[in-house]
């Protein structure tokens, strides 16, 4: 899968998955609240590092970026959380993956080990999301978010 396409699907997940029939009901932590995070209209909860601190470390931060280190191991899902800045994601090594999206309790697993490390991509502002390594190795990557 490209990047382009990658990129597409994150951003297309939740619409994908309402139409498959993966809706209901969402009055959980992750529905859209007033008190936001970085303009992206979820909850300051729902940031990465305050929602899944273990696999997400700030690296460096400052009045213009954030660097995590983002870390997901074999067997683990990471908990349902949201990234409300874009940046870049230099991803070092990859891994089979399955994401959760952030309305009702949709799971899809997907095959998404790309044939080259590292690679890099954009990433804009999206929905809650969660992944769970479904690999023998560490997913482990670095994101770097622009502050507005």
């Amino acid at each position: 899968m490209t990047t382009r396409n990658v990129r597409i699907v994150r951003l297309a997940a939740p619409l994908i998955l309402s139409m498959a029939g993966c809706t209901g009901s969402d009055q959980s932590p992750q529905a859209p609240a007033a008190t936001d995070a970085g303009g992206c209209g979820w909850s300051a909860f729902m940031d990465a590092v305050a929602a899944a601190p273990g696999n997400h470390r700030v690296l460096l931060e400052n009045d213009r970026v954030r660097v995590l280190e983002v870390t997901v191991n074999p067997g683990e899902r990471e908990p349902l959380h949201a990234h409300c800045l874009p940046g870049v994601e230099y991803a070092m090594s990859g891994a089979s993956i399955g994401t959760m999206a952030a309305r009702a309790n949709c799971y899809r697993k997907a095959r998404t080990r790309p044939n080259r490390f590292p690679m890099t991509s954009w990433s804009e502002p999206g929905p809650p999301f969660s992944y769970e390594n479904l690999d023998t190795k560490p997913m482990h990557m670095l994101r770097v978010e622009l502050k507005r």
